[in-house]
């Protein structure tokens, strides 16, 4: 017979590597499911993948570097997935859910390491798919934080929002976006956060999204706190 105290622990796998290196791994497995699709320089951008796990075997998968040319390397897997998504559009090809999750994965990995994202665009439209497809406010949330730390790290770079006469501007695009899911998830404190930032990057801006927000916030079914903060910050900004 088996000692009782045996009996009732929890077995545990061992696992290797940090959290940020286990990340990248499941980053070029999720990647990896995109082979059957035969997509042009499928090869050459696996290779770029297998680089960035290399990169956190060498120097670990939190440490933040300034290794040359790795901004150039992520930006270039984010222009290739960029121009994949789009070909997935033409033909049809079921392959959005993946090329969001592995476009996030890959600025995750950015993140992490202290590396630019010079390549924004990619980014904010794998984040705003997303949101546009997420099942339930925990989904919501999650992608909200996502947002957030996407808006933090490229913030040193596109804060000054010098591209202002561009409305479809990375920087604009993540604010709106941001505001539109905390509305979504219907949480007070990140609604309020997210009209902050809102606010203090767009201020020129601010008049006509809260005029939107509060006629549609008007239909039947928006909470009543959520209508409230979108009153509150139109009146303000009226």
């Amino acid at each position: 017979m088996v000692p009782l105290a045996l009996a009732t622990m929890t077995v545990k796998t061992v696992q290797f590597g940090d959290e940020g290196q286990r990340a990248t791994a499941e980053l070029v497995k999720r990647f990896e499911s995109l082979a059957p699709l035969q997509l042009a320089a499928y090869r050459t951008t696996h290779g770029s993948l297998r680089t960035l796990q290399s990169i956190d075997k060498q120097y670990g998968g939190m440490a933040v570097h300034e290794l040359e040319d790795v901004s150039s390397l992520v930006g270039g897997i984010h222009t290739q997935l960029a121009r994949w998504d789009a070909e997935a559009v033409r033909h049809k090809l079921a392959a959005a859910a993946t090329l969001a999750e592995v476009t996030i994965g890959v600025a995750l990995w950015a993140i992490r390491h202290g590396v630019p994202l010079d390549v924004v665009e990619p980014v904010v439209n794998a984040l705003a798919w997303r949101s546009n497809h997420a099942k339930g406010k925990a989904e919501l949330a999650a992608v909200y934080s996502l947002m957030r730390g996407v808006i933090a790290h490229v913030a040193p770079r596109l804060a000054a929002d010098l591209e202002r006469s561009n409305p479809e501007r990375p920087w604009r695009l993540l604010h709106a976006n941001l505001a539109i899911t905390a509305i979504r998830t219907e949480d007070p404190d990140a609604i309020d956060a997210a009209f902050d930032l809102l606010d203090a990057a767009l201020p020129d801006e601010c008049a006509s999204f809260y005029a939107e927000a509060l006629a549609r916030a008007l239909a039947p079914g928006v909470a009543p706190a959520v209508r409230e903060r979108i009153e509150e910050r139109h009146r303000r900004h009226a």
